[in-house]
């Protein structure tokens, strides 16, 4: 998937933080389900953490250079948003 080359570029690393059970989630855990192995194809040495815990909000988490972390908030997301959102924190560097 070509729309995923440009991660590695920008960010070091992504944390992605989710609910097995909750609705609040659904968007996420359908989003990684669908691209999970396609951005880990586009970005081998990217580490893309995956934390599923009962009761956690959604949220999306990058790590930049110099140890700069911006998240976003994905509650009630869908796939569409959670792309999205993952694209503009890509190109915040």
């Amino acid at each position: 998937m070509s729309a995923w080359n440009s991660l590695s570029k920008s960010i070091k690393e992504v944390r992605v933080h989710f609910c097995q059970t909750s609705p609040a989630s659904k968007g996420l855990k359908q989003f990684v389900a669908e691209n999970y192995t396609g951005i880990k194809q586009a970005n081998p040495n990217l580490p893309f953490l995956i934390r599923e815990a009962n009761g956690v909000q959604p949220r999306i988490f990058a790590r930049f250079d110099k140890g700069v972390e911006r998240k976003v908030n994905l509650e009630n997301a869908s796939v569409q948003d959670v792309k999205n959102a993952l694209e503009n924190l890509a190109k915040l560097n």
